[in-house]
């Protein structure tokens, strides 16, 4: 008994080790780049254990340089830290690093990854670019909704003076819903119904998306995906959100805006079937969440 015990954990032992040498081994030493010591299936996740993220970086960064390799979990990643290679691969090799990676949120919330933010690149997205540049972000329309940030700021500025003097007042709350006003407003309209609902499902969209998640990590294990809990709760905010966006389009589709007064959802909505921008109704939704 007691030698098949210890022959077991030699057993082990040897497995972990030559699966270790396995998952560490370079398939090209020659071209790889410079990373530190990794373990099973995490990769180089234990490095950034423990610490804030971007201090962990820096860290690593130190000591393996300026560009370096890290494997979290199933995801290859390089990281960049100094302006010489961010030029590089902003400019010259920028086709080769324009695809964005593959997140549950965006597979769930922006409709299968087909907004400007996470859409992979190629035709449609360069579409979209072209869609922003000349119609939803030109400089023109940005310039449409100055009188608008205005007034919000305006607004804000009031209802803090309002609170009276002494009263503690919570900035980062209030600056989010200056934020999310502008923006639900800008894409909307004025005269938003719920507009208190839209601004909590964008808080709760946000709390999801943001930060670290091991679905993400590890995008071909689906059971994480549901043991987490993460695809459930973004399911949630994905329906409240659709059906937010489902009512505002069908009250847009019957209204009619003069050209000063169109919103982003306009936007979409008149160029939706056109030869040029062809959309989806999914994809105008998708494109109105950024």
């Amino acid at each position: 008994m007691a030698l098949s015990l210890t022959t077991s954990i030699a057993l082990a032992t040897i497995l972990f080790f030559v699966i270790y040498k396995f998952a560490t081994r370079s398939k090209s030493t020659k071209n790889s780049l410079p990373e530190p010591w990794r373990l099973p299936i995490i990769g180089h996740m234990h490095h950034l254990i423990g610490t804030i993220p971007h201090r962990g970086l820096m860290d690593l960064a130190r000591k393996y340089g300026s560009l370096m390799h890290l494997q979290l979990g199933e995801v290859s990643t390089i990281v960049v830290s100094s302006p010489k290679w961010a030029k590089e691969i902003l400019t010259t090799y920028d086709i080769a690093f324009a695809n964005r990676p593959w997140t549950l949120a965006g597979e769930i919330v922006v409709y299968r990854n087909t907004n400007i933010a996470a859409a992979p690149y190629g035709e449609y997205w360069r579409r979209l670019r072209k869609l922003c540049t000349s119609e939803l972000m030109s400089v023109k329309k940005v310039k449409s909704y100055q009188s608008l940030r205005e007034e919000e700021c305006w607004n804000l500025v009031q209802e803090i003076k309002a609170s009276g003097s002494g009263i503690p007042v919570n900035l980062s709350e209030n600056i989010f819903k200056l934020i999310a006003t502008i923006l639900c407003r800008a894409a909307f309209g004025k005269g938003v119904k719920d507009q208190k609902e839209c601004t909590e499902i964008m808080k709760e969209m946000l709390r999801e998306v943001g930060g670290f998640d091991v679905a993400d990590i590890f995008p071909s294990k689906k059971f994480l995906h549901h043991l987490s809990g993460k695809r459930a709760r973004l399911t949630s905010i994905h329906k409240k959100l659709d059906n937010f966006i489902n009512n505002l389009v069908a009250e847009h589709t019957f209204k009619t805006s003069s050209k000063t007064e169109e919103t982003l959802l306009d936007v979409l909505l008149r160029l939706k079937d056109s030869a040029e921008f062809p959309l989806t109704a999914d994809n105008v939704k998708a494109i109105i969440l950024v």
